[in-house]
């Protein structure tokens, strides 16, 4: 009898924490040796593998009653009242991941449909169902994707996280009602986790090719739901809670997102511009036709932030500057911040054209512009306390110096853009204070805050061209960050720092400007968020 003696492997072998499940069924120990047990080979069996966990059937047979004789205890499955081959049964069976969500929260968005037949007694045996192994695995599957974006992704979509963080409060409610919705957060969290796993980890490709799945499918189902908005075409501005549009807005922001997290990729521009569009369509920063709605009010928002920060690098008129919505939908303490950087870009923009037509510029008073930023600073700094509550005094400290960073970033932009000539003992006393800020928030390990830092980090790789071993440190930063939290859109920019510092003509307070300008098409849009 062939037989494999345990005792006899290499103790050094690389072994499984479970006995595989053809030993199990066999009923003897198994010596767990990777890729597949020693045991099954001698006996020409195929080694199954180690499951991460494993399914137990019951087999009993019923002697008495409605299933008498039957060797399983089935029941016929109840006709759907649904179409067959719909648009959203049809994304999201080709994308490998089942939804009925129907509850609250993220790992609800899924669960409920497996449990609602388990009720039901509409159990049937895998061998032969094997749907009904795939729905367990995929809802399995589909409530760890949903925890990553909740923990892992979500924070980084904003300055601070909180308990009220809108992704959790209006999103995932909206995701229950958007399959649409629900495959893109679902491959935002793929994206993430293939691209911020370690290399070496053997499940990296296949979370990378679930996330090409979840994405078309997705894309698929967007596609469907613009062509219908678009037949039932309605000419009037009015905003309908009921209507397809904010699930349209959140899905195409979503895959903005997931977009920004796939190294090398700048096709969040192209996503960014569909929002652009949509938003505009509807005039919904107009302040007399802006929804009063909570979810496209935070939707609007959002698309804002990016666009912000996509203007430091955007000069041409295929990228025009946009209005941005009214202070009521920015009434975070960080958007004063994110107006400001926006008014100091409209102004530095206005100013060059005026310049280009051969007018005078008229003066600058930057006593106003520094007031304004002060007024920001105050703004951001006023509610910090209550992360010490939640996150402890070390997030608060971190919180704290992030404030101070982006006003001396901002300051630092303000006088670059607007007064570069005078600017040079304004800037080098916020340049210091700045690499402090700097230097505080990044030391140690990446924590809940550090990609609050890329935008002043940014700023500082402008000032520090004469300075080869702060380079070399803003550089080792920003990749460390990036492959860290997963934003690599900020990797473009880090890009446009490098091709800066290597051209010497540019040098001086605020060229970086005039040398993105002038080579925009060479160096391609670079984001920093």
């Amino acid at each position: 009898m062939l037989n494999v003696r345990i005792s006899s492997l290499p103790s050094d072998r690389q072994t499984a924490d479970k006995d595989c499940r053809q030993c199990n069924k066999r009923r003897i120990k198994c010596d767990r040796s990777t890729p597949g047990c020693r045991k099954c080979s001698v006996r020409g069996l195929r080694c199954p593998g180690y499951d991460s966990f494993q399914l137990k059937w019951s087999q009993g047979v019923a002697s008495r009653g409605h299933l008498a004789g039957k060797r399983y205890p089935m029941r016929a499955l109840p006709q759907s009242s649904s179409p067959v081959g719909s648009t959203s049964q049809r994304a999201v069976s080709q994308s490998g991941v089942y939804f009925n969500g129907l509850g609250h929260g993220p790992s609800s968005l899924t669960k409920y449909g497996v449990w609602a037949q388990e009720d039901a007694g509409l159990l049937s045996h895998p061998a032969v169902d094997r749907r009904l192994v795939e729905v367990y695995t995929s809802v399995t599957v589909s409530d760890d994707l949903f925890t990553h974006f909740d923990i892992s992704v979500a924070p980084r979509l904003t300055w601070v996280d909180g308990p009220d963080h809108p992704w959790r409060s209006l999103m995932f409610p909206l995701a229950q009602r958007c399959s649409c919705l629900r495959l893109s957060i679902l491959s935002v969290a793929a994206a993430h986790l293939s691209f911020t796993s370690p290399k070496n980890q053997p499940q990296s490709m296949e979370i990378q090719a679930m996330n090409h799945r979840l994405r078309d499918a997705s894309l698929r189902t967007l596609n469907d739901m613009i062509r219908v908005e678009l037949d039932n075409n309605d000419s009037s501005n009015s905003y309908h809670e009921a209507s397809s549009l904010i699930g349209i807005l959140a899905t195409t922001l979503v895959l903005c997102y997931g977009e920004m997290l796939v190294p090398n990729s700048t096709d969040w521009n192209l996503h960014l511009r569909a929002c652009r569009a949509l938003i505009e369509r509807h005039q919904w920063r107009d302040w007399h036709t802006e929804p009063k709605d909570a979810a496209t009010r935070f939707l609007i928002n959002e698309v804002s932030d990016i666009e912000v920060f996509r203007t430091f690098g955007a000069f041409t008129k295929e990228d025009p500057l946009v209005s941005l919505p009214s202070r009521a939908i920015m009434d975070s303490h960080f958007g004063a911040f994110t107006g400001l950087l926006w008014e100091i870009t409209v102004e530095e923009r206005r100013r060059y054209g005026l310049s280009q037509n051969g007018q005078d510029l008229p003066p600058i008073n930057m006593y106003t512009w520094r007031a304004k930023v002060e007024h920001a600073y105050t703004r951001a700094s006023t509610d910090t306390a209550w992360l010490s509550t939640i996150h402890g005094t070390d997030t608060q400290q971190w919180m704290d110096a992030i404030v101070r960073a982006v006003y001396h970033a901002t300051l630092i932009y303000a006088y670059q853009a607007l007064a570069p000539t005078s600017a040079t003992e304004a800037i080098s006393s916020s340049m210091k204070h700045l690499i402090q800020e700097i230097d505080f928030v990044t030391a140690g390990s990446i924590h809940i805050l550090s990609h609050d830092i890329f935008l002043p980090l940014f700023i500082a790789g402008t000032e520090c061209w004469a300075d080869t071993t702060r380079q070399i440190s803003i550089e080792k930063l920003y990749l460390d960050l990036v492959s860290t939290t997963g934003l690599w859109c900020n990797s473009t920019a880090i890009h446009f720092l490098k091709a800066f510092w290597k051209r010497t003509e540019y040098h001086g307070v605020g060229k970086w400007i005039a040398f993105a300008r002038e080579h925009e098409r060479h160096n391609g849009p670079f984001l920093i968020f």
